[in-house]
């Protein structure tokens, strides 16, 4: 486990360092949840429906979530035009 020491601001942000955010592949938007135990404050990043669905549809729909996300926007379109 990789340690980094962070300061909490008057507003109660926290800045992820860049490395731990590469690493855990953390973007804008990412959602992230925040267990207290014993003490101690653990980060777990929240994958998102579309992240799940592209992993499910990858032979079938799309491999990625924007893949995802275009496919459910295109049968929504085809909807509303009936």
């Amino acid at each position: 486990m990789k340690t980094a020491s962070v300061t909490v601001s008057k507003r109660g942000y926290i800045v992820l360092p860049a490395h731990i955010r590469k690493e855990m592949n953390i973007k804008p938007g990412t959602r992230v949840l925040i267990n207290q135990e014993k003490g101690r404050l653990i980060l777990e990043t929240i994958p998102s429906f579309t992240q799940k669905l592209a992993g499910l549809t990858q032979n079938t729909i799309s491999d990625t979530p924007e893949g995802v996300n275009a496919y459910i926007d295109r049968e929504r379109d085809e909807k509303t035009d009936d």
